[in-house]
Formats: structure tokens, sequence, C-alpha cells
């Protein structure tokens, strides 16, 4: 996989994620790139972590199975980290 389709993915990621937010701009997500998968780390304010997360988890459950649904048409593995910033 090239560094296109990270960054095409990447920018998939935080668009969604913005979109669901109350606090956009707070948004942030990093890739870091192992040997057989990426990880994705999505950092929201911490108001905003139960929205990202959703009710019993089905928000992040969706943003796991499009990154999976990528990762069938790339050949490569995500993974999907939701974290909080501290105020």
């Amino acid at each position: 996989m090239n560094m296109a389709d990270y960054e095409n993915i990447l920018d998939l990621v935080l668009r969604t994620v913005q979109l669901i937010v109350d606090y956009p701009d707070e948004v942030a997500v990093e890739a870091v790139h192992g040997d057989i998968c990426t990880t994705f780390r999505i950092r929201v304010n911490s108001a905003d972590v139960g929205k990202v997360i959703g009710r019993q988890g089905r928000t992040a459950e969706s943003l796991r199975i499009l990154a999976g649904g990528l990762a069938t048409i790339l050949h490569w593995s995500f993974l999907i980290e939701i974290h909080q910033d501290r105020e």
C-alpha cells in the first residue's frame, strides 16, 4: 500500500469523526504504521468521547467496520483507538 492510500484513509476517518462531534476543530487522527496493520489513534475533546463511542459502542463499531471494509479493498489491516484529550 502506498502513502496516498494512508492519507486518504486518514482523511476519511478524520472527516467522519468531525461530523459526529461538537468540537470538530479539536479532532486529531494519527496513523501508527506497523508491519501488518495500521492503528488510527483518534483524539477528541473529552466532552465528545461519548459521541464517538456511541450507545453501546455502536458508533465506534461503525468506524471499525468502515476501516475493515477499506482493509479488504487494500489488503491491509486497520485498528481504531479512541482517546480523549486531557483538560
